[in-house]
């Protein structure tokens, strides 16, 4: 059993089958994130288990909540999130009904592009994510330019390419 699903077996009745239904959508639009508890809530990793946060869930006592991790998808998604009520770090959905699964699959394709955005980091590292969680390419820049050694992963996260910069 995955950590989140043990968490989630804390819930019942309809909370139980809302928050599992939700995680279902994400494992699915996900198949390449890592699940982990992270803040003391269910949370889907790319990258490894010390990788970046994608979305974390958690069921209250009035409410589920999802945490994007993020400030900016939320009001992008503004118009389409009208009828839930949002704090700044999380969307609150009904205690007892599912997110909806294709509005969560086009925020969880935001977050995947806003952590793409973010890097190379000023470290050098360089990872980009395919929309489904897996690793597209890592590697590490300097001065703007490849360094080292870049591979380059298939859709499915399996290496295709690995080629060495000076």
């Amino acid at each position: 059993m995955s950590p989140i699903d043990t968490h989630l077996t804390r819930f019942t009745g309809d909370q139980f089958a809302a928050l599992t239904a939700t995680v279902e959508t994400i494992r699915r639009a996900l198949p390449g994130a890592v699940e982990v508890i992270s803040y003391g809530m269910p949370t889907f990793k790319v990258g490894g288990d010390t990788g970046v946060a994608v979305m974390g869930l958690d069921g209250f006592s009035r409410h589920n909540s999802l945490f994007p991790y993020s400030g900016s998808v939320p009001s992008t998604f503004a118009g389409e999130l009208a009828g839930h009520v949002q704090t700044k770090g999380s969307i609150h959905f009904d205690h007892d009904t599912a997110f909806p699964a294709a509005l969560l699959r086009r925020i969880l394709k935001a977050r995947i592009e806003e952590i793409n955005d973010s890097f190379p980091k000023k470290s050098g590292e360089y990872r980009q994510f395919h929309a489904n969680g897996f690793p597209k390419v890592t590697g590490r820049m300097r001065n703007g330019e490849r360094r080292g050694t870049w591979t380059t992963y298939d859709r499915k996260g399996a290496p295709s390419r690995v080629t060495a910069y000076p």
